[in-house]
């Protein structure tokens, strides 16, 4: 009798458990990207957002990667919800996840960190173990619109604070750079 009591308590815990454990999934994806690793990426049509440079294997004008934003949203996007360290408010922010970018652009598998700039120069560095571990978002829109220079567009890096307690976001609120006009992966 104890041990069917035991086997009930077991069963049941293995029948409820999925249910308090999360998904894990920190975002939600919205479209699937259009490239695979080895496509050529298209000139830009439209303006300029982003310069890529560094150790990539994509490359269309040069010894860099020119992205518009239709282009760069081709890359497939996802989107999730955040409460923005910065704006004070929950912002659900779409965009391009960095490790889905990274592996599109062909990053060198040698390459450590992607250094970012601001249209105003301001830079951080991101390492690759980090855009590995979390979804780190190469952000396009926020709630829905796309974000101009004003609103801190045309990109920025979102780091998914809610749904990973360990990001500390006194470290990791800094590296949320906005209006980014260049990358280059080291």
């Amino acid at each position: 009798m104890k041990h069917t009591f035991l086997f009930s308590l077991l069963l049941l815990g293995l029948i409820l458990l999925p249910a308090c454990v999360p998904s894990g999934e920190a975002y939600e994806r919205v479209t699937q990207s259009a490239f695979q690793p080895g496509d050529a990426i298209p000139a830009p049509v439209g303006e300029v957002i982003l310069t890529v440079t560094g150790k990539i294997g994509a490359k269309n004008s040069g010894d860099a990667l020119l992205l518009d934003m239709n282009t760069l949203e081709k890359f497939g996007l996802v989107q999730y919800v955040l409460n923005d360290p910065w704006l004070k408010e929950k912002v659900t922010y779409k965009g391009v996840l960095m490790s889905d970018f990274l592996k599109i652009i062909q990053a060198d598998p040698d390459a450590e960190s992607v250094h970012f700039v601001a249209l105003d120069n301001y830079e951080v560095d991101i390492t690759l173990q980090e855009i590995r571990k979390w979804p780190i978002l190469l952000a396009t829109q926020s709630n829905g619109k796309y974000m101009s220079v004003q609103e801190n567009g045309p990109t920025r890096i979102i780091f998914p604070f809610d749904q990973f307690p360990e990001i500390d976001q006194v470290t990791y609120r800094d590296l949320m750079i906005w209006n980014i006009a260049s990358m280059e992966v080291r």
